[in-house]
Parts: C-alpha cells; sequence; structure tokens
C-alpha cells in the first residue's frame, strides 16, 4: 500500500506539472488507471509527459504497441466525454430497474405458480391428540415389569434382551400394513409389540444415569415398538411406540408431520416459468411476433407436462402418507385395547401363526398349538409362579408379572400345596 500511494503521488505531481488545466483521477490500488477528460490532453502526450518524469518505464507488447508499466503492472489511460459518461452510467442505471422489476415479476409468477400447485392437493389431517389417560399408563406400566421379569438381564450382556408379545392387527389394520408394503401376502396377520431395553453395557448405563435427559434409573425397559409381521422392522415401518417418562407417565407416538411432496423437477419447473416470464416481457419485432409465440408454446407444453407428472405423483404421497396416518390411529388403538388384557390376545396370535407367544419358537405339538405357548416356556411361568408365590407375592401381582389367568395360577398353587 505504501508503495502505491508514493507513485500515485509521483504520477499526480507529474501530470499537474505537465497539464495545470486539467484535473487528473490517478488510481494505482484498484486497477492502476490515470482518467482524464477529452477536453484535456491525449493519451501519447500524458504518456510522454510520465515517462519524462521518470513515472514508470516504457514496455513494448507483442504487437508492437508501447504501454508503462508502474510497480509492475501495467498503467490504463482512460480519457472519456464527461457527456458520454454520464449517459453511460445513466443507462445502466436504468437497465439495473429493469432487470430488478423483470425478477420481480418472474419471482410472483413463479409464487403464484407455486401456490396454485399445492392448492390444487387436498392437505393431510392433523393426527390425534396425544394420550392422556391414567388408567392406559397403568397397563403399560404393568406390561414393562411383566417384560423386565419375563426376560433375563446380565451385568456384563453385550446385548440388549429380546422380548415382543404378538397380537392379531385385524382386518383393516393388516390391509392398511399390506399396503403400505409392511406386510406381504405370506404373512399372517399380526405384529409384535417389542420392548426397548436400555443398553446392558456399563458405560451406557453410566451415561445413561449422568448424561441422559431421561436416565430412568433402575428401569431397564425403556418403552414398546409395535411392527407388524413376525420381525423387528426399521423406524420407517414403526407403527405405534410407547416411551417411559420419568415422572411415570407414557408419551405415545410415532409423532410425524409429513412436509408436502416434492418434485424431483421442482428446479427444471421453476426454471421454464421465468423463461416463459422472460419471453412474455421481451420486446420482438413484429416480423419475430410468430417465433415468440412459438417460443412460449414450447415453454407452456413443458409446464403442463411437469404440472400433470406432478399432480399425479403429489396424489400419490398424499393418499400414502393419509394411509399412514390411518394405520398410527388404528395401532394406537389395538395397543391401547391389547394392553389391558394382553393374554388372551398374545395365545391367540400364537395359534394363529403357529409359534409360542413368549418365545416366537415354532410349535409342533397339538397341546402347544392349542394353548399358543411352548412347553419350556409354559414351565417357566409354573416355575415364576412358584418363585412369587413363595417369595409372598398377591395373586393379582402374579398374574400380572406371569401373564397367566387366574385360575392356571391357582391351579398351579394348590398343585404346590399338594406335593407340599
Amino acid at each position: 500500500m505504501s508503495g502505491n500511494a508514493e507513485f500515485t503521488r509521483a504520477i499526480k505531481a507529474a501530470l499537474k506539472s505537465a497539464f495545470p488545466g486539467t484535473k487528473f483521477t490517478v488510481s494505482l490500488s484498484s486497477g492502476h488507471r490515470v482518467m482524464w477528460t477529452d477536453d484535456g490532453p491525449l493519451v501519447t502526450e500524458v504518456q510522454d509527459a510520465l515517462l519524462a518524469a521518470g513515472c514508470g518505464e516504457a514496455r513494448m507488447s507483442w504487437n508492437d504497441t508501447c504501454y508503462i508499466e508502474v510497480a509492475g503492472d501495467t498503467l490504463y489511460f482512460d480519457r472519456f466525454n464527461a457527456a458520454e459518461r454520464a449517459a453511460e452510467v445513466q443507462d445502466l442505471e436504468r437497465r439495473r430497474q429493469e432487470y430488478a422489476e423483470q425478477r420481480q415479476r418472474v419471482d410472483e409468477a413463479v409464487k403464484q405458480a407455486r401456490q396454485a400447485k399445492r392448492a390444487a392437493v387436498e392437505p393431510l389431517r392433523r393426527q390425534e391428540p396425544p394420550v392422556q389417560d391414567p388408567a392406559a399408563f397403568e397397563a403399560f406400566e404393568k406390561l414393562r415389569q411383566r417384560a423386565e421379569t419375563e426376560v433375563t438381564i446380565h451385568a456384563d450382556a453385550e446385548r440388549r434382551p429380546s422380548w415382543a408379545p404378538p397380537l392379531i392387527l385385524g382386518k383393516e389394520l393388516a390391509e392398511g400394513c399390506l399396503e403400505l408394503g409392511y406386510l406381504t401376502l405370506d404373512d399372517k396377520w399380526i405384529g409384535r409389540l417389542w420392548a426397548t431395553f436400555a443398553t446392558p453395557k456399563r458405560s451406557g448405563r453410566w451415561l445413561r444415569q449422568h448424561v441422559s435427559s431421561l436416565p430412568l434409573q433402575g428401569i431397564s425397559c425403556r418403552g414398546f415398538e409395535l411392527y407388524a409381521g413376525g420381525t423387528r422392522g426399521t423406524r420407517g415401518e414403526l407403527l405405534f411406540e410407547a416411551q417411559r417418562e420419568e415422572s411415570g407417565t407414557w408419551r405415545f407416538g410415532p409423532h410425524e408431520w409429513p412436509g408436502e411432496y416434492w418434485s424431483l423437477r421442482q428446479h427444471e419447473w421453476e426454471r421454464l416459468i421465468r423463461d416463459r416470464e422472460r419471453v412474455r416481457s421481451t420486446y420482438s419485432h413484429p416480423s419475430q411476433a410468430h417465433e415468440l409465440e412459438l417460443q412460449l408454446a414450447g415453454l407452456t407444453r413443458k409446464i403442463e407436462a411437469i404440472d400433470a407428472e406432478d399432480s399425479f405423483k403429489a396424489k400419490a404421497y398424499r393418499d400414502r402418507q393419509q394411509l399412514r396416518q390411518r394405520v398410527f390411529e388404528l395401532a394406537r388403538g389395538r395397543v391401547l385395547d391389547f394392553v389391558g388384557a394382553p393374554d388372551a390376545q398374545m395365545q391367540a396370535a400364537g395359534r394363529l401363526c403357529g409359534h409360542c407367544c413368549n418365545c416366537w419358537r415354532a410349535l409342533t405339538d397339538p397341546i402347544s398349538l392349542e394353548r399358543g405357548i411352548g412347553p419350556e416356556c409354559l414351565k417357566h411361568k409354573v416355575d415364576a409362579i412358584r418363585t412369587l408365590a413363595a417369595e409372598g407375592r398377591q395373586l393379582e401381582i402374579i398374574m400380572v408379572l406371569t401373564g397367566m389367568p387366574a385360575d392356571f395360577v391357582t391351579a398351579v398353587l394348590n398343585e404346590e400345596q399338594c406335593h407340599a
């Protein structure tokens, strides 16, 4: 910067001395230019004056044109007409204003077209309000306690335990899952309510207890997730979830609000609309009117083709999201009905699909198929009933923790007393 300033002062002094009646503008920091009006000296005269004063070095270009180099850069000379320069500035400002107005018209046209396209698609309806029923919270709490009783959690385990009672989906819910692709034609119309357990790893427990906003200390089963079919699906196939809060209440979901359909050709569609508006605002000689009409017609055809494609896909997207909302509602109602009396429904689902309702192993014995529970799990239930009775638990608590009806629990306890 200091070098440019020194050269600028030297050039100004040389020009003032050589041409005292002309006002020069010297700018070496931006452009290396010397500017003055055309009523002053010629460019060659200015160059000769600067060379004579030692302000720069003469150089020859590739076409044998002489130029001056100052501080390692070429010095440019701008001898202009003041009236023409003012007219150029005014014309530039006018063109800028016209461009801004045209851009505003184009943006407004795109905005109106986008609003019209959005209004042509029926909006999605909102989800049902959250459940605030204490009876539902109590039912899920009992199911959570049962899930922790049914599995064995080791302190040094590397994998989370698994427990997922089955339930029959029902006709409308199963058909919705089939249409969404969550079930296949070969699947039974059942779902499984997968218990979600906290990580058994010690590092995970520490993070959950000291960092997580939902520590749930002493609680290993955190909630439940319902998926259609016999296997656990992805989050995109989630039908229902229940997550226990630190306060003891339960939060139900999934909580999602799908956005509007977004076309893959959105940018192309907006560009065509902008091109059409620009063509409309372009001045054309009468002899070019026919060509202008052809351009407008071609752009309009392309826009209408994209509109038709987007309209079809937007309706399909909306219908699918509407179906998902309906499936969520049915799944919520189905799970809330299930947790109120899960035992009989679990065994009914086990009989339907031929799997044990507790461990999901295939059943082959006719008696086990009739019960919907395998012999090993049934023996586990009997052992659990005897253990809980030995601990002094009441009949209602034993029924909740084992999921067995009162007559079965009573029969096991009577048999135990007879053997004693």
